[in-house]
């Protein structure tokens, strides 16, 4: 296998959602966003929980960085570079915000330390949701745990982010933030590729390099190549 940081960000082979389906096979490189557009029913959400490692399907591979996260030998290694917003937050609801984006940190067992709360702490700064530090799960309306659970997607060694309709719920202002920040953190390489279904047009427009479209009879990736970036400017975000 190769070095994860050389491997491409996302690999998908002979990926079959439904017997009357065509195979899914697509490969995106350093700098892709892809937009998976369709229609309610289409698939979308699907794929992306194909692409997550939370369903899977006999004789499919989906590389991330090199590692076949349908091969339990090494689905543990590829899901620690994955960050997953679900459609419906998936936040726990009997813990705090700061609790729920410090989680995956403590899973991987790290100290409830000075420096795990600077890292808890800047990526809600980065989603507007500072303030709520403290405020617990069901006090929030949709659109801030919408954010939250972004902020927590973003935690430990994430490189490859899968978003299930990220802007449902959120005010003007608040996408046109989250919209940014998704944009600088793949054009400063914080994030190595992010994949995203969405009915918003608009927005895949404005932000998508790739595009999968499940309305298709024959689902295929379409858009401008992604260019390895070689990053001239420092990253905005070196803490993250």
């Amino acid at each position: 296998m190769k070095d994860p940081a050389e491997a491409l960000p996302l690999r998908v082979q002979r990926l079959a959602l439904g017997t009357a389906r065509t195979p899914i096979e697509f490969t995106l490189g350093n700098g892709s966003i892809l937009a998976v557009l369709g229609e309610n029913g289409s698939g979308k959400s699907m794929l992306l929980s194909c692409l997550a490692g939370y369903r899977w399907t006999r004789g499919a591979a989906v590389e991330v960085h090199g590692y076949n996260i349908f091969d339990r030998r090494q689905r543990a290694a590829a899901q620690r570079l994955v960050g997953v917003v679900f459609q419906n937050s998936g936040l726990i609801r009997n813990l705090t915000v700061f609790e729920n984006v410090a989680l995956p940190f403590l899973a991987r067992s790290l100290a409830l330390d000075s420096e795990l709360e600077d890292k808890v702490k800047l990526r809600l700064d980065l989603v507007g949701c500072g303030h709520l530090l403290e405020h617990s799960v069901t006090q929030l309306g949709e659109g801030d745990r919408k954010c939250i659970a972004l902020a927590r997607a973003l935690a430990g060694e994430v490189r490859v982010l899968i978003a299930d309709e990220p802007f449902a719920a959120l005010s003007a202002s608040r996408r046109n933030l989250v919209e940014e920040l998704l944009v600088s953190l793949v054009e400063f390489g914080n994030l190595s590729s992010v994949v995203f279904a969405t009915q918003d047009l608009p927005f895949a427009n404005r932000v998508a390099t790739h595009f999968l479209s499940m309305d298709d009879p024959v689902p295929n990736v379409t858009g401008r190549p992604a260019t390895p970036t070689t990053r001239i400017r420092e990253s905005a975000y070196p803490e993250l």
